[in-house]
């Protein structure tokens, strides 16, 4: 009778290292279709979002859901459109952009901001804010953001919102993905995209972050809402200042779209 052999040390070695071979080419491919997953996610959320607020504008004269303040963040969204949006079909996941990690991990402070209370359905104070996922590039009710910086090779210039009835709707921004950084000349961009200090960093030390990060200085780009109803993914190309990226709007933070 023939005695049975197992695998010797230097084919079970063999094994293990084409298996480490392949892993390692399959990985970036998984990582790649992962990423663009969330990519197609995140479209559909921010499609939702412009569906919203076109329907708002259409119960209410045209008018879109302007907010009453002028603060340095474009995110800030007041219960009162949040519950038209909510009622609209919308759900609380779709305000925040499944590749931001601080959005999804610590999403209570950002939906619960300033510590009013959610039952799943409403809150109870109709007179303050959530901190969204996404920016919004309306004007305030009091008419009075500043000018939009222009780039290079924009095609036209850049508005804040207030209608529906806004000529050249397809080329009209009105929902983005959130592309924010404080100065830091240390970082690539001369911005920290990754650590931005807001209101949520006074109270608990959580910092908001930009979504869609390649890595801590690199944002990959963000989608686009159009007023027209259209999306489209624009990469992180901003115009430049030296080594220092020009945001759209303020300074620290600054927006970029």
């Amino acid at each position: 009778m023939f005695k049975k052999q197992g695998f010797t040390l230097i084919e079970l070695l063999v094994v293990i290292a084409i298996i480490a071979l392949l892993m390692a080419i399959l990985m970036p491919a998984l990582q790649r279709v992962r990423d663009q997953g969330r990519k197609q996610s995140c479209a559909s959320r921010i499609r939702q979002h412009v569906l919203a607020l076109n329907m708002y504008a259409d119960d209410n004269d045209a008018k879109l859901p302007l907010p009453s303040t002028i603060g340095n963040w474009l995110q800030d969204v007041a219960i009162n459109t949040v519950h038209y949006m909510l009622d609209t079909g919308m759900t609380r996941e779709i305000f925040y952009c499944p590749s931001n990690r601080n959005h999804q991990k610590y999403n209570d402070m950002f939906w619960m901001f300033a510590n009013q209370t959610w039952d799943g359905n409403k809150f109870s104070n109709e007179s303050n804010f959530i901190v969204s996922g996404y920016c919004y590039i309306l004007q305030s009710t009091q008419d009075n953001r500043p000018e939009i910086v222009p780039y290079e090779n924009d095609n036209m210039p850049k508005i804040w919102l207030k209608t529906t009835l806004e000529k050249n709707a397809a080329y009209r921004e009105l929902c983005i993905d959130s592309i924010m950084g404080i100065p830091q000349s240390t970082r690539k961009y001369g911005h920290n995209f990754a650590q931005v200090p807001g209101g949520i960093y006074a109270q608990s030390q959580v910092f908001d972050q930009t979504s869609h990060l390649k890595s801590n200085d690199d944002p990959e780009g963000g989608n686009i809402g159009f007023l027209d109803g259209h999306m489209e993914w624009r990469k992180f190309e901003p115009d430049m200042d030296g080594d220092v990226a020009i945001p759209r709007y303020n300074t620290s933070p600054g927006f970029f779209w």
